[in-house]
């Protein structure tokens, strides 16, 4: 949690479309990611970043281009989106609340410029998916936008839903506030996947556990070998989670499935992802949104986010076979 002393000028920033809500990352907010990282073993030294008038224009494309049923969600919760260098991963979200009183304003979204201003969407996606893993043999090829849509405002955007799903969650009531123990209570989305162990640690479902799960480390140094891609990836389609990232813990299994179900079923955009071998192709994975594995999380988040019917996309029900 950041505290602030001058809570007005962040409150303030509810009041704009969230398109304007775009600054350089706050000397309060660095100060407090630098002391995260420090604590958590990360070498990453925040620093702000001025946005340029194309990364303006790039963050704002990717604002107005959402899902309204995402935008009305996000807009009275959403305090700013704040660019910055060294952050340590290319998105962290977290609650502002005033110094005096401990009121809760709302979430900041950052995101690292370091990781990002070089990648169109595809790239970044690939990039991410295959950040647990080394080594020659396997690697993971990620398709989420067409190629007239591969840009960087489309990679922003997707990084943004995922982003905003952790700002939903801090305004609901269907995960456990992050920032607190975790109460004894039942939780709607939480309770889909994952359980409470007597330390108080999440712990998935058997039904939902799968080999390699556990030790997958996409922001650590804890880099697997290739081949165990085959591994974890095979075990990831018999489970009930949206993707590799999203099984790490139920606040990022949320925010992937917000992510995904947003970008594919309502903006009806591809998220794809193949298995090479020395870049050969190898194998597709199967659409989560298309697969019956989906069904309790599909009805979640149609009851969040709408009803709306899902737009054809290419490539939309692949299954794991050989290429």
């Amino acid at each position: 949690m950041i505290y602030t002393s001058d809570p007005q000028a962040w409150s303030a920033r509810l009041g704009q479309p969230i398109e304007q809500r775009i600054l350089p990352l706050p000397d309060d907010v660095r100060e407090f990611v630098h002391q995260v990282n420090m604590a958590t073993g990360l070498d990453a030294v925040p620093a702000p970043c001025t946005p340029d008038a194309a990364l303006q224009a790039d963050l704002r494309a990717a604002l107005t281009g959402m899902p309204a049923a995402v935008r009305d969600l996000v807009s009275p919760l959403l305090l700013g989106v704040c660019v910055g260098r060294g952050l340590g991963s290319s998105g962290v979200t977290d609650i502002v609340a005033d110094a005096v009183d401990n009121r809760i304003l709302g979430c900041i979204v950052l995101l690292d410029m370091d990781l990002l201003e070089s990648h169109t969407a595809n790239s970044w996606a690939t990039w991410k998916e295959n950040l647990p893993f080394g080594g020659p043999g396997f690697t993971l090829a990620a398709t989420i936008a067409e190629p007239r849509d591969d840009t960087r405002a489309h990679a922003l955007q997707f990084l943004l839903l995922h982003e905003f799903g952790h700002v939903v969650t801090a305004g609901g009531t269907f995960l456990p506030r992050w920032w607190e123990p975790v109460p004894e209570a039942t939780f709607p989305f939480l309770d889909l996947s994952w359980g409470v162990n007597a330390q108080g640690r999440f712990v998935p479902w058997d039904g939902s556990n799968f080999e390699l799960r556990g030790v997958v480390d996409f922001y650590g140094t804890n880099k697997l070998d290739s081949d165990a891609i085959v591994t974890a990836y095979s075990g990831l389609e018999g489970s009930d989670f949206a993707s590799l990232y999203g099984a790490t813990n139920p606040y990022d299994d949320f925010a992937e499935c917000f992510a995904s179900y947003a970008h594919h079923e309502l903006l009806g955009r591809p998220y794809l992802l193949r298995v090479d071998y020395d870049g050969v192709p190898q194998a597709t994975l199967d659409s989560f949104w298309a697969s019956p594995r989906s069904a309790a999380k599909r009805a979640f988040m149609r009851g969040l986010l709408g009803e709306a019917p899902a737009l054809a996309v290419a490539n939309d029900a692949q299954v794991l076979v050989a290429a």
